[in-house]
């Protein structure tokens, strides 16, 4: 039984509403201007980059040029296929591997998550680098090995193929740990109930178990559909060479050409804005209707953990399939590309007479530059997770905390580069800085502002709830002490947002390091901006694959070292 002071059962029966007062009114004119800047204000320039013509007018004739000498619409049918076959890959593979750990007594669960969550820190072209190196339709080692037994090589992975093929293996990670939470969280009590109800498991897992996560499921397809059309480094490892171009491919062509057409790269990049405006618009009428039609309020405070399906005869299959997922996205490509870093001859040459540590001696300790890139690679995610813990945070307070006009606004701000191809963003920030006055571009500080834009939506929802969690009483206590707005958040709300900080701290970093897209857009061709993954791929493309895979080793280890700590932190203060 608890007793409540005098003064909060004097209030008891309202609730402290705190005056506004200097401080919050530039805590919200400050974080206005900083989501103006970092997100408005280049979609902007994206618009009136794809009308501007050449002499001064607006006009629509680069979406006309698009369309009569660019093949547009099989650069659209091509992002359309890739994105939704990726994302379609990944959904069957994470929802089944969620389904195999969360609700059944299959072996290896250990392996299954820890193999997802390497798979989530790993960047991208590492499993890209690896099978070209296995699979290249005429150099791959297994192609070489087949063709010397049967004469034939059956394997293309410079293909569209071999694009969603790799892409699913890079986002099956999101979905499966997105698919297991929900399911984790989900009261066991409903599949048990139709278990006792007569239903067979597959019944039970298709009318009970998936619907329950519907929500989740439907979510993480969508955001993986939206991964899939910003993804460069797989499209231009596996689909340039076969000219495979996808959205983000052919912008950067445009880009790289001379002179750079950057009028058709903003028209492009408002087509394809827009394209997934129109799915994420469909994904959100769906959701509604779904919530509409059936509650889905099934996480309770003491539900039951359902007993875990007993699969039986097919309990075999479970831990095959399971260990072959894990071999196919991260331990074939990891010890693959750890291969490629030791060996210094080309492709499909299985000897060790080859192996030596050559690659790694150049690239740290021969090659100019290395310690200066690999410092710009952690200077920008310092000035990243900087942007992004300050302004993710003081938008979330102001949207969940106070009663301030335009909170809607401000969210919207923060949230709605989700829905944006990160190439088309990253083609908006060209048209917003390039020719400023103030010379952000080329420089380590837009680069950081501009992955903070891209990681702000995953922050700013995270910090949301975890505002959400809190119950205001705790606040509201100080506050009938005589606490003000900061000593309040100073001493009571971010201490208990401390877990959640330190998560979206986690993410941020690890996207941070792994981005190749926009140091790649941005950096202007400086050796001052260039950064780890920039390196790895103008190694890739210069064909220096011995250096390109031991940089990627490197940037691997700094990733694993960097998210170790954090996540021994997690489990064992929170």
């Amino acid at each position: 039984m608890s007793v409540a002071s005098p003064a909060l059962a004097a209030g008891a029966g309202f609730r402290v509403r705190p005056r506004r007062g200097v401080g919050l009114i530039a805590l919200y004119v400050l974080t206005a201007a900083a989501l103006l800047v970092l997100t408005l204000y280049p979609m902007l320039w994206l618009v009136l980059g794809s009308l501007h013509q050449a002499d001064g007018s607006l006009g629509f004739a680069h979406y006309a040029e698009l369309t009569d000498k660019f093949a547009f619409a099989g650069v659209l049918f091509n992002s359309w296929v890739f994105a939704f076959g990726s994302a379609a890959g990944a959904t069957v593979l994470g929802v089944v591997l969620a389904v195999l750990v969360a609700r059944t007594d299959a072996p290896f669960k250990k392996v299954a998550r820890l193999s997802a969550i390497l798979a989530f820190v790993s960047p991208p072209w590492l499993t890209a680098m690896a099978y070209v190196y296995l699979a290249s339709p005429n150099a791959g080692y297994i192609n070489q090995l087949l063709n010397a037994i049967a004469g034939v090589k059956p394997f293309d992975i410079q293909s569209m193929s071999g694009m969603i093929f790799v892409t699913a293996l890079f986002l099956y990670s999101f979905v499966f740990l997105t698919v297991e939470a929900a399911l984790a969280s989900v009261d066991g009590s409903f599949e048990e109930a139709a278990r006792v109800s007569g239903a067979r498991p597959l019944t039970v897992m298709r009318t009970v178990t998936l619907p329950l996560v519907a929500p989740a499921i439907v979510s993480a397809a969508a955001f993986s559909i939206i991964i899939s059309w910003g993804l460069f480094a797989v499209p231009a490892i596996l689909g340039m060479p076969a000219r495979v171009y996808v959205f983000s491919t052919q912008l950067y062509l445009f880009l790289q050409a001379f002179p750079p057409r950057l009028e058709l790269a903003a028209a492009m990049g408002v087509l394809f804005v827009a394209t997934a405006m129109v799915v994420g618009m469909f994904v959100w009428v769906a959701g509604r209707r779904r919530r509409v039609d059936r509650d889905f309020a099934v996480v309770v405070g003491k539900g039951a953990k359902g007993a875990a399906l007993p699969l039986g005869r097919w309990r075999l299959a479970a831990g095959a399939y399971i260990l072959l997922l894990a071999l196919l996205s991260v331990v074939g490509p990891y010890l693959v590309v750890l291969w490629m870093s030791l060996n210094t001859k080309w492709f499909g040459n299985p000897g060790l007479s080859g192996l030596s540590l050559a690659n790694f001696r150049y690239v740290i300790f021969e090659y100019f530059a290395f310690w200066k890139v690999t410092g710009n690679s952690l200077r920008v995610a310092a000035m990243e997770v900087t942007i992004v813990l300050i302004v993710a945070t003081a938008a979330s307070y102001i949207v969940r905390r106070t009663r301030l006009p335009g909170r809607p606004a401000i969210q919207a701000a923060a949230m709605y580069t989700l829905l944006v191809p990160s190439v088309a963003f990253l083609t908006a920030v060209m048209w917003a800085w390039i020719g400023s006055p103030i010379p952000l571009y080329g420089g380590l500080l837009l680069i950081a502002m501009t992955q903070a834009a891209r990681s702000m939506p995953i922050a700013t929802r995270n910090i949301g709830d975890g505002f959400g969690q809190i119950d205001r009483s705790l606040e509201e206590a100080a506050q009938v002490c005589g606490a003000g707005r900061a000593r309040i958040a100073a001493t009571v709300t971010l201490p208990l947002l401390r877990p959640v900080l330190l998560a979206a701290f986690t993410v941020v970093v690890l996207s941070a390091l792994r981005d190749l897209n926009t140091p790649l857009f941005l950096g202007g061709g400086s050796a001052g901006t260039t950064t780890l993954s920039v390196l790895i791929f103008q190694f890739w493309s210069d064909t220096r694959i011995g250096e390109s895979a031991a940089l990627t080793i490197v940037l691997l280890t700094l990733t694993l070292a960097i998210f170790l700590p954090l996540s021994r932190t997690f489990r064992r203060g929170y």
